[in-house]
């Protein structure tokens, strides 16, 4: 996917919103900058639920709210939401009011937003820590091995499960079940899960406090027959690129860290626990030679 590809979907996810439509497409057209990634419709996660912001900008942390007529009514709710999204990720959105403002105040407040937008972004590259758009690097496996790690913080996902592989080493082209022994980092499999509730799983995330639950629910004697097998499992260490739907609908394999299996916590009724250790993992160059070391 390029980036006009990109923007044409982004934006369309606002086309029956008639004044976020308006109020989005106007920010981004004032803003003029190619290098400044915009999300429409961003997931976060809260206490209890989700939020879905109405347009999010990554690389400085920024959320805008379009308040349309109906949060005229839900004020209180609203400044609940704003809190649980400040936990989450540490800011508070910036709101745009255009249940009440005419089209002068509306255009007045998208200048204000623009501006401290452009500042924003000015104050990073002042500070030599702004890093531009680059659509084709955030799913290319090979910049990433260049860069020689990712973090969380680097918001990585890929495509494919070859290209997350990739970055660990491993040239593995082939269908992927559970995951691949780690080439170079001894007992530690790279892990492809589905943290969520599915057919045969009932897996959960907590992202704050880096704890993931793999539980079994087809039968209790499965359930146990997992628990016992990972118990006894020697690789106790993997490294997480969860399977994730992306805001666009698409399937992706988003790094969550790396975690390690905690004995005490794990049992037949919780399922498997395992604890996020790190934030962040080395990449390493792989060979051009496809190798087999699916588990």
């Amino acid at each position: 996917m390029d980036k006009k590809e990109y923007i044409k979907r982004q934006i369309s996810r606002t086309n029956r919103k008639d004044y976020e439509n308006y109020v989005t497409t106007r920010i981004i057209n004032f803003l003029n900058d190619l290098d400044i990634k915009f999300i429409t419709q961003q997931y976060i996660k809260r206490k209890e639920g989700y939020a879905l912001a109405d347009l999010y900008f990554p690389q400085i942390n920024y959320i805008v709210e379009i308040d349309e007529m109906h949060h005229l009514d839900n004020a209180e709710a609203d400044k609940i939401r704003d809190c649980d999204i400040e936990d989450a990720i540490g800011i508070t959105p910036e709101r745009i009011d255009v249940a009440t403002n005419d089209i002068e105040g509306i255009h007045k407040r998208i200048d204000e937003i623009v501006s401290e937008i452009k500042g924003l972004v000015q104050k990073q590259k002042d500070n030599g820590k702004w890093t531009p758009w680059r659509i084709e690097d955030e799913i290319s496996p090979d910049f990433w091995i260049q860069q020689g790690k990712i973090s969380i913080e680097d918001k990585v996902s890929f495509y494919k499960i070859v290209d997350a592989c990739k970055c660990m080493g491993l040239n593995y082209d082939g269908y992927q079940r559970a995951g691949a022994n780690h080439p170079y980092e001894a007992n530690t499999l790279i892990w492809f899960p589905k943290l969520y509730e599915n057919e045969e799983w009932d897996n959960s995330y907590d992202s704050i406090k880096g704890i993931i639950c793999t539980k079994n629910k087809k039968s209790d004697a499965e359930r146990i027959e997992h628990v016992q097998k990972c118990i006894e499992d020697p690789v106790k260490r993997r490294i997480v690129f969860a399977r994730v739907e992306d805001n666009l609908g698409d399937t992706k394999y988003r790094f969550r860290g790396v975690f390690e299996m905690d004995l005490n916590a794990t049992n037949n009724d919780k399922g498997v626990v395992w604890n996020r250790v790190a934030d962040w993992v080395n990449t390493y160059e792989y060979n051009n030679k496809p190798v087999e070391t699916v588990i």
